[in-house]
């Protein structure tokens, strides 16, 4: 009698937990695996030329988190590797297993916020994946996630990978975390404003605390990925293969003590009023390109110049007395080094350019052998915001125009 109890005392629950996910209303909403390009409401930025929009994609199994809008039975661990913690949106029952390369995954939306976390040191894979408002997703402390589709972050949702996150397979899939609702970092952004460096404040910089992940590795010879909105991350990003496209008006970065990479088999797509490069300064870090970045493309060429941001060095050989170890300026350690190609393709009868200037921003986030003090912020302060840039004897450079070198 105990045991039919507790069986019907669990059932029960589960109902309750399930009814209370409206599962038809969930999927009826656009989506990363639903995007329903069409409704302008939802994708207003849309020209018609993005190749995600052309990619064909089968029926895949679609979970959906089942805490999204109600609290767990008291004392259960919200553990997103068990099963019992997802609803399969097709029966509308637990799953009977995690999500995986093929499968879809929706965090819903929430008025009141909730917070999935996995603890354990185990990555995490996906097709694609949607983060609700008030969802906040946090997918294991030591792996990654393996990302094979779309991710759609929305507005007040908030995704932090704390090892890699790396779009991998061979789709042309997009990434999209639209701009701050209060419209500043846009306004930067747009009207190209310099933050300079604060010595009140060396260490900030508006950019940061928008990250998605701490490393960031591309890996799809094959396919593309194409950046929406405002995109970062705290520390090294690496297309390693195939192409990342910074949408138009959007912006892609990276920060701290890393290195903003395009490696021999990758290729950087600037498209109009876009920007890429690093969020804060850091000696002998900055931007490497061995592959290819180019302002626009054959088939979708610019109206407006995009930039490719270079954050400065110490190109004054100014002495710091803090300074704890020597540093001499050599190939990969300067603002930016270029052995690849950048190329700039501009629309008929339009002088717009690929753009490689300093990235405005004038933030210091420290550095390895660097102790910021007072005579350290005013020895750095007489650093005028100048670029220097190592050029392979390889490069190719075609339509490009460089602003504030050294």
């Amino acid at each position: 009698m105990k045991n039919t109890l507790l069986a019907l005392i669990t059932i029960s629950s589960f109902a309750l937990q399930a009814s209370a996910l409206d599962i038809k209303a969930i999927t009826a909403k656009p989506t990363a695996d639903n995007p329903q390009y069409k409704n302008k409401k939802a994708w207003p930025m849309l020209v018609g030329d993005e190749y995600f929009q052309k990619q064909k994609w089968e029926k895949a199994r679609l979970l959906i988190w089942a805490y999204g809008n109600t609290r767990p039975p008291r004392g259960k661990r919200l553990d997103p590797k068990d099963p019992a913690n997802w609803i399969d949106a097709a029966t509308g029952k637990p799953a009977d297993s995690v999500p995986d390369m093929n499968t879809d995954v929706i965090f819903p939306d929430s008025d009141t916020g909730y917070t999935v976390e996995d603890i354990k040191p185990r990555g995490w894979s996906c097709r694609h994946l949607t983060v609700g408002r008030g969802a906040k997703v946090s997918p294991t402390r030591g792996a990654g996630l393996s990302l094979f589709g779309n991710l759609w972050i929305r507005p007040t949702g908030n995704l932090f990978v704390y090892r890699t996150l790396m779009p991998t397979g061979s789709s042309d899939t997009f990434i999209r975390k639209d701009w701050p609702q209060d419209g500043k970092l846009k306004k930067l952004h747009d009207t190209g404003t310099p933050t300079p460096f604060d010595r009140a404040q060396p260490r900030v910089s508006p950019w940061g605390k928008q990250e998605i992940a701490f490393f960031f590795k591309h890996d799809k010879p094959e396919g593309s990925t194409e950046m929406l909105g405002y995109i970062s991350n705290r520390d090294e990003f690496n297309n390693a293969a195939g192409d990342v496209i910074v949408g138009r008006g959007s912006r892609l970065m990276c920060g701290t003590a890393a290195t903003f990479m395009i490696s021999k088999a990758g290729k950087l797509v600037l498209l109009d009023g876009a920007m890429a490069g690093k969020y804060a300064n850091e000696f002998g870090c900055g931007v490497r390109i061995d592959g290819t970045v180019t302002g626009g493309a054959p088939d979708r060429p610019l109206k407006r110049d995009a930039i490719m941001g270079i954050p400065y060095d110490n190109w004054m050989h100014l002495r710091f007395s803090v300074q704890l170890r020597n540093w001499t300026p050599r190939p990969g350690e300067v603002s930016g080094s270029f052995s690849g190609k950048a190329i700039g393709y501009p629309a008929k009868g339009s002088d717009a350019k690929l753009v490689i200037g300093w990235s405005r921003i004038g933030a210091w986030r420290g550095h390895r052998g660097w102790k910021m003090t007072e005579d350290f912020n005013d020895t750095y302060a007489k650093l005028p915001p100048k670029i220097t840039l190592w050029i392979g004897q390889d490069a190719e450079i075609v339509n490009v125009r460089f602003d504030d070198l050294h």
